[in-house]
């Protein structure tokens, strides 16, 4: 597989070390661009940047949830969850009346469901094996 593919494509798997080299790739090249991004275009150019480098994440979980014979609406599930803490903590800043200190009883919850589920991703897809032999999503990454 191409690294054009691996990053852009929801399309077939990849190995826990593949997996891992561009999560780390992500990290280390996508950080600075963005950065670079706000810096000189402005919040939105940042977040344009920040975009595409939450899809080239999305596709290497997406392959790598596959190869363990997942669909890749098991990953989308934790990016819908992020999405919702999100949206909660910046709904929580402007209510009229609270505290930034004082937590919401939802904010708990569903950060904890949150976390809870990143924990179960990040042994599921990071350092268990994918299916041995052929699935549903290709053929195994490891065999020749």
């Amino acid at each position: 597989m191409n690294p054009i593919q691996a990053f852009t494509s929801v399309e077939g798997r990849i190995t826990r070390q593949q997996f891992w080299l561009g999560i780390v790739a992500i990290t280390f090249v996508g950080s600075p661009i963005v950065g670079l991004a706000t810096f000189m275009g402005g919040a939105t150019a940042g977040a344009i940047a920040n975009l595409l480098f939450l899809w080239c994440g999305f596709a290497l979980s997406a392959k790598r949830a596959q190869d363990r014979d997942r669909h890749y609406l098991f990953v989308a599930a934790l990016f819908g969850l992020a999405a919702l803490v999100t949206n909660l903590a910046a709904s929580q800043t402007k209510a009229v009346g609270r505290m930034a200190s004082e937590q919401h009883p939802l904010m708990f919850v569903v950060s904890l469901l949150f976390l809870g589920y990143l924990l179960f991703l990040f042994v599921d897809l990071g350092l268990r094996r994918g299916t041995v032999g052929s699935n549903r999503y290709g053929p195994d990454p490891l065999q020749p």
